[in-house]
């Protein structure tokens, strides 16, 4: 009888111990999973504000939604001014721009070229990563601060779409709270992480 109690006891302490190691290994592979994931997210969100500032460099205002920033990713032109030659310390640049010592070329280069060399396609910036198809929220706007109108814009991607597939319900995760760039309320081009 003692050996049979013994026994099972034995093949409860390694269920238990195998529950317990397998709870501790799937809140890691989460966190792996979670960190790769809000990376991926990230970089897209950057890339969205790379294409925003060239936007607004262009037209004096952040796109307002992604059929219009892709519009002029794939149709403008971005003017790159280069200044050729060297300008003395006794000059200001516009007098040795004035006198030909400094000149100036204007060329124009196809917008998407800011993602020259970047694996990056304009038809997929809208969309975020792992969510299935589901794009992120961009909005743009005029704000006053400080008795200044500036423009501002926001992109974000809720967790619930970051995180898609991914087992959250043992997680301390908010699927509400968003991934973002930028801000309606504030004029900064920043991440929220």
């Amino acid at each position: 009888m003692k050996i049979v109690i013994n026994i099972v006891l034995v093949v409860a302490a390694l269920v238990l111990a195998y529950f317990i190691y397998d709870g501790v290994n799937q809140k890691i592979e989460f966190q792996k999973k979670a960190e790769s994931r809000r990376l991926v997210v990230q970089e897209r969100l950057l890339n969205i504000v790379t294409a925003q500032k060239e936007f607004k460099t262009q037209k004096g205002r952040y796109a307002g939604n992604f059929a219009e920033l892709e519009h002029f990713l794939k149709t403008d032109s971005l003017r790159i001014i280069k200044a050729i030659g060297t300008v003395p310390d006794s000059l200001t640049e516009a007098e040795a721009v004035e006198r030909g010592i400094v000149i100036r070329d204007t060329n124009l280069v196809p917008a998407i070229s800011i993602f020259e060399g970047m694996d990056i396609s304009v038809d997929s910036l809208k969309y975020i990563p792992f969510s299935e198809g589901n794009t992120f929220k961009m909005q743009a706007d005029v704000i006053e601060k400080n008795k200044v109108n500036v423009n501002v814009f926001e992109a974000s991607a809720k967790f619930a779409d970051v995180y898609n597939g991914l087992k959250t319900r043992n997680e301390d995760v908010d699927l509400e709270e968003v991934l973002k760039v930028g801000s309606m309320t504030e004029p900064i081009t920043t991440g929220n992480w």
